[in-house]
């Protein structure tokens, strides 16, 4: 099945499926790996939309805690090798695009993007790719096994009710922090926040398609536009980090990463307040009534 409730009735149900499927397209692609990056990228991805599973269910799921570590350990074998590989294309748009503004210092720019894509050589040659996919296909295998003993502490819709409430509870305390102080983890926590809620929207996607899909789609803009924000931070401090005493030859780079993060915050918070702005209370109304549309 998509990931997606498809009928009213049926929740524990679904929501087990919906979890053996996400867990089987991983495996899938550890057996017909033949691009890591590629591959990295679907099953980190998988991860995600399980633990965004997870959070719906976190309330009335006693292994919760237990599973999403699970999870979580997966993903992040892998992520110091896919953000080594994030930062070179965030970098290579930075030198396509703003060439001209860096004049003299561009010669430094591309000298740093050599020395991203060395690093990020470096990382996977010593990451053991085979291994580490090897254990991701065993640590799957065995969540697979546990899926369909999953139980719950509740029935019908009250298996999700909960867990969508904190979510958009979660989403809309973010986005206030962030706009109170919008500094690069703030806005980095409102991001994971606006991720989980885009997933559990996509789970209802099949209650209201007319309405969901353009919500979904904005959602996906939202952490497209926060997602982009994030690797320039990461790739900024890197930078910071790496110089040396008194250089000042990647100051024009800084400073064009600096306004271009300035240009997405401000972009995300002017979409987040339109998806956030209904109170909670009736957000929960609204969900549970689309929730009476599907078959």
């Amino acid at each position: 099945m998509a990931y997606a409730f498809k009928q009213s009735t049926g929740v524990a149900g679904q929501v087990r499926a919906i979890a053996a499927e996400q867990i089987d397209k991983a495996l899938e692609a550890i057996a017909a790996s033949e691009d890591f990056d590629q591959t990295v990228h679907t099953l980190r991805k998988s991860c995600k939309k399980l633990r965004a599973l997870l959070k719906l269910v976190r309330p009335v799921f006693a292994e919760n805690d237990a599973e999403n570590a699970a999870f979580r350990a997966i993903a992040d074998r892998f992520s110091v090798a896919r953000d080594a590989a994030v930062m070179v294309q965030t970098m290579t748009v930075l030198v396509e695009h703003s060439g001209a503004r860096l004049g003299v210092d561009g010669v430094g720019s591309v000298t740093l993007l050599d020395r991203l894509r060395e690093r990020a050589r470096h990382l996977r040659q010593q990451m053991g790719e085979e291994e580490l996919l090897a254990l991701a296909a065993a640590d799957f295998t065995e969540a697979r096994a546990r899926v369909p003993s999953w139980q719950f502490d509740a029935t019908g819709t009250a298996i999700v009710q909960p867990g969508l409430r904190a979510g958009y509870r979660r989403f809309r305390k973010r986005l206030a922090k962030a706009r109170k102080a919008p500094e690069g983890e703030v806005v980095h926590d409102w991001r994971k926040a606006a991720k989980v809620w885009w997933y559990h929207m996509r789970l209802y996607e099949r209650t209201a398609p007319a309405i969901m899909e353009n919500l979904c789609a904005r959602l996906d803009e939202l952490g497209e536009t926060l997602g982009d924000h994030h690797n320039l931070m990461v790739l900024s401090d890197w930078i910071v980090s790496t110089r040396a005493p008194g250089d000042s030859s990647v100051d024009a780079l800084l400073a064009i990463i600096a306004e271009q993060q300035a240009a997405l915050s401000e972009k995300a918070f002017v979409l987040g307040r339109q998806l956030a702005a209904e109170p909670p209370s009736g957000a929960a109304r609204r969900f549970d009534a689309y929730w009476q549309l599907l078959r």
